[in-house]
């Protein structure tokens, strides 16, 4: 069972101390001296990005106001302290252009960091706002850093890749590959070394089945959900690599953030709100990658729609993602709306349909921050 954390205006104010408040942070080390818990979930949220990015401990130095710091800002700030400050500095305040912090200031050996008006989170870019998505989306189904993850041929699919999961059966990875040696195909050829011409014969081979024939070959473990060592590091390589990374969005964008627009603009047309938070956005990005459109629930939505009159944006998604997910194979619709819902809410979510349930978690939820996208109006005409 999910752990349950304790909420205040999105204040968390409680919940088990040993529990993973974010993937490398339990709730506990943000207690104040008497143990007691009051932090801002996006300031929690911001700090596990920070560790991300800098790829080291942080630890939690204090929540409390020193050195005229934090003064009147209560679950608004932390110090936090680490080996190597002076990176941590230098990408906490890159983060702070993103809109993660309005405040950062290195004080002796520790630093402060201070969160935006709760009220008035800054907007995020669509860039970045579809990279969260992406990552959210990837957790339900691989664990660890998605754009690592190289998956056998369990399922029939071949060789699965990346945070898509582009796979040979349907011909997503021959596709994404293609687009990858045509950003940097040097680049692409030095991470698999001696290895390359192989992978072009590979890519040349007549048939789909045929690719999946030498996948299969290839895979290991009893369920054949791994792959031979020295492919999946190259394939690993290619994950940690720019250029790759970059277009692995930009594929994502073109193949599911239209259908994204599409769903966007359908139900801008059905009822006039304007949907441009990250989290109503990611809930249904969710729903397209995993259920292509809005198409199969139009009648319901509709229906739906003129008899509640959702009076804001979560409502109306929560309306959309709740009638397509009812429209999923029997005994997959708990957990398609189940799932979606853990993304909209931001926390788990108990969902019983057709004698079938679910409750869905997410260790990247922390990624989805209560805040608008900027230049969504363009998708909404």
């Amino acid at each position: 069972m999910p752990a349950r954390f304790k909420y205040a205006r999105d204040f968390i104010i409680g919940g088990p101390g040993a529990a993973q408040l974010t993937p490398s942070f339990q709730l506990r080390e943000y207690a104040r001296h008497d143990g007691t818990i009051y932090i801002h979930r996006e300031l929690a949220g911001s700090i596990q990005v920070l560790r991300d990015a800098v790829g080291m401990p942080l630890q939690i130095d204090s929540v409390l106001p020193a050195e005229g710091l934090g003064v009147g800002l209560e679950g608004r700030f932390v110090w936090v302290t680490a080996a190597r400050l002076a990176e941590v500095h230098k990408s906490a305040s890159r983060l702070a252009q993103e809109g993660h912090f309005r405040q950062v200031e290195l004080r002796g050996e520790r630093l402060y960091l201070e969160m935006p008006d709760p009220a008035a989170l800054p907007a995020l870019r669509p860039e970045l706002a579809i990279a969260n998505a992406l990552r959210v989306t990837a957790a339900f189904e691989t664990s660890g850093d998605p754009f690592q993850q190289v998956t056998g041929n369990f399922d029939g699919a071949g060789l699965s890749f990346g945070p898509l999961q582009v796979n040979l059966k349907t011909g997503t990875l021959q596709e994404l590959f293609r687009r990858f040696e045509a950003r940097n195909g040097p680049a692409l050829q030095a991470c698999f070394g001696a290895l390359w011409p192989d992978w072009q014969a590979v890519l040349r081979l007549p048939s789909r089945a045929r690719q999946i024939a030498w996948a299969d070959a290839l895979s290991r473990g009893g369920r054949k959900t791994d792959f031979d060592p020295a492919w999946k590091a190259a394939l690993q390589a290619v994950g940690r690599t720019p250029d790759f990374y970059a277009e692995t969005l930009a594929y994502a964008y073109d193949v599911y953030g239209r259908k994204l627009i599409a769903a966007l603009s359908w139900l801008h047309g059905l009822k006039p709100i304007r949907i441009d938070n990250l989290r109503c956005l990611a809930s249904l990005y969710d729903l397209c990658v995993q259920q292509g459109s809005l198409d199969k629930a139009r009648d319901a939505i509709r229906a739906r729609v003129e008899r509640e009159g959702p009076a804001d944006q979560f409502a109306l998604t929560r309306i959309a993602v709740e009638e397509r997910g009812k429209t999923a194979l029997p005994e997959w619709r708990a957990d398609c709306v189940s799932r979606r819902l853990c993304v909209l809410e931001r926390e788990p979510v108990p969902v019983s349909l057709n004698g079938k349930s679910a409750e869905r978690d997410n260790p990247q939820l922390y990624l989805l921050r209560n805040a608008p996208v900027s230049r969504i109006e363009q998708y909404l005409l």
